[in-house]
């Protein structure tokens, strides 16, 4: 394990809230976990398979999934409230159950990039973990890149980008429109002259079925990137990215970081232009657009439209 700074972090984050305090806290301690495997250059074992329809198509779970899934778990028990957890490795598991307080649904996904790390490639590495309560109303989010070692968060506040840094975070900054300008990433509302990213690195699952269902939406941009996942909204609430086109995404991947995208003023719905509702079914997975701005997000919305007709 490494050093244990939780305590530390908890105290230096609790000019957040409370439960964004923690939410931090535990993300970072994640991105600890991440890096002291990769120090060591284990994690990339296989540990566990899925038995069962859960993620029948990914079966292997990795050391570095286990590791931070259950350093995720014991922090949520430590929390002591009654508390449903929907997560990446173990799908849906009560924990507390007989405790007093507010039950919170905690959607995560304890690392995201577990491919690209067994192999070595140190990018697309990210943890995250959202609260939500009983109604399904997000309460905080956080989303942590473990190779740059920023984490964006989200609260009733509003959306925020900061650096770790020690015990703490620097270069705290809020996530809005006016931060997107100020980075030089104006809104784009032409189709050729901005960019999309969707999730594509695994061909027959994803890659494939992008493009056959989608080929002439992704056609007129400029740039496309394959990413996607919880970081996904996090690259378009920075402005990174002008769309995120999230199509069957799993439930963690998308519940787990849009909250990021809609305290930042990213317009996000689903395929038919509706907002996205949560839902506690770990199993379903879901269509989500985000982009930076209405204009944009309607032209998208219309060549959805206009694909489905076509594969119809």
């Amino acid at each position: 394990m490494p050093q244990d700074r939780f305590e530390p972090r908890l105290r230096a984050f609790a000019g957040e809230g409370e439960l964004t305090a923690f939410n931090l806290a535990v993300v970072a301690e994640g991105l600890d976990i991440i890096k002291e495997l990769n120090d060591q250059n284990v994690g990339g074992e296989i540990v566990e398979e899925r038995i069962g329809d859960y993620k029948s198509w990914d079966p292997e779970i990795f050391r570095v999934d286990k590791d931070t899934e259950d350093q995720y778990t014991r922090r949520l028990e430590e929390l002591g409230r009654p508390i449903l957890l929907l997560s990446e490795e173990v799908g849906h598991v009560e924990l507390n159950p007989d405790a007093e307080g507010e039950r919170l649904v905690a959607v995560c996904d304890p690392f995201d990039g577990s491919y690209l790390f067994k192999r070595g490639m140190p990018d697309f590495w990210y943890s995250s973990l959202a609260l939500y309560d009983a109604e399904g109303r997000c309460k905080s989010c956080a989303v942590g890149d473990a190779v740059p070692r920023n984490i964006a968060f989200a609260n009733g506040d509003g959306a925020f980008i900061a650096h770790l840094a020690g015990g703490g975070m620097e270069h705290r900054f809020k996530l809005n429109a006016e931060y997107r300008e100020l980075m030089g990433r104006k809104d784009v509302t032409e189709l050729e002259k901005a960019s999309i990213a969707s999730y594509a690195m695994k061909p027959r699952k994803y890659l494939l079925p992008l493009m056959d269902e989608y080929r002439e939406l992704l056609a007129p941009f400029k740039f496309f990137l394959p990413n996607g996942g919880p970081y996904g909204f996090v690259d378009v609430a920075e402005g990174k990215i002008d769309c995120y086109f999230a199509r069957q995404q799993p439930h963690v991947d998308v519940y787990s970081g849009i909250f990021v995208a809609q305290q930042a003023g990213v317009v996000v719905t689903d395929f038919e232009g509706n907002d996205v509702q949560f839902t506690t079914d770990v199993e379903t997975v879901h269509d989500v657009v985000a982009s930076t701005n209405a204009a944009l997000h309607e032209k998208v919305l219309q060549n959805i439209a206009d694909c489905k007709k076509k594969t119809a």
